[in-house]
Parts: structure tokens; sequence; C-alpha cells
């Protein structure tokens, strides 16, 4: 499904709730975003919007802004190359970015599950982990 302007607008509204921030000018963890929070941000809009965006491509986004705004409508930007994608900064790799190297077997594997499917599984070893540490749900 190609988005409307009203699912961009909405796509930019729920990101910035959920990186507490009015500024998308940059890549999601670089911006304090959690992968949880952008499975959810890519489940609501598949589910709610009918659009879908791998969460993989929220993630790697040189810009949130850019991924999630209105292309101009003659001259948008054709998608980079993910040969040319940045590698991720420290802290992206840190917080579960994929490896440029391929040598994340995981992600290709949670990259192909749908939004809905990847959000299940989150809650799932959240909840795993939280029963683990004796810490209250």
């Amino acid at each position: 499904m190609t988005p409307t302007d009203d699912v961009h607008a909405q796509a930019l509204k729920l990101a910035r709730t959920y990186l507490g921030q009015e500024d998308l000018d940059g890549g999601w963890f670089e911006l304090g975003g959690s992968s949880l929070d952008a499975a959810r941000l890519v489940s609501s809009l598949e589910h709610d919007h009918g659009w879908e965006i791998a969460l993989q491509d929220l993630l790697t986004a040189p810009s949130v802004a850019g991924l999630l705004a209105a292309p101009a409508a003659a001259d948008a930007p054709e998608a980079p190359d993910a040969a040319d994608a940045p590698s991720p900064s420290p802290v992206a790799a840190a917080a579960g970015a994929p490896s440029t190297g391929g040598a994340d077997v995981l992600w290709p594997a949670l990259a192909r599950l749908s939004s809905s499917e990847r959000l299940a599984l989150a809650h799932r070893l959240l909840g795993d982990v939280l029963r683990e540490s004796g810490e209250p749900r």
C-alpha cells in the first residue's frame, strides 16, 4: 500500500511520541529509541493504517523523519542500496541493530516476521527476562 499524506503524518506523530521528542532527524537508536518501541510503531502502522514498514528499515534508516515523511510528488529520493547503508553506531550495535558484516544470524529471521509476530515475540522474551530476574511484572 502506498500511504497517504495523513498516514505519513500519523507515523511521524507516533514516532515523536515513542521517542519523546519533536526532532526526528537522526537514526532511531541515535534519537534514543528502543527496539521494543520501534516494533510497536511498525505494528501500529501496519495494524491501524495498513502501511507495512520493515522493522529493519526503521532501525537502520539514517533519518526517522526521512523514512516516515511523505516524499515529494516528483522528486522523491530513491531508497539507498543496502550495500551503501552506513554501519550502525556502537550504541545502535549494542542495542541490537543488525551488523553489517553478516555475522548476525538472528536478524534476517526476525526481519522476515510480520510486525505483529515480532511484537508478540518481544513480549514473550521480556516476560521470560522479568520472570528469571524476579522483577515484578
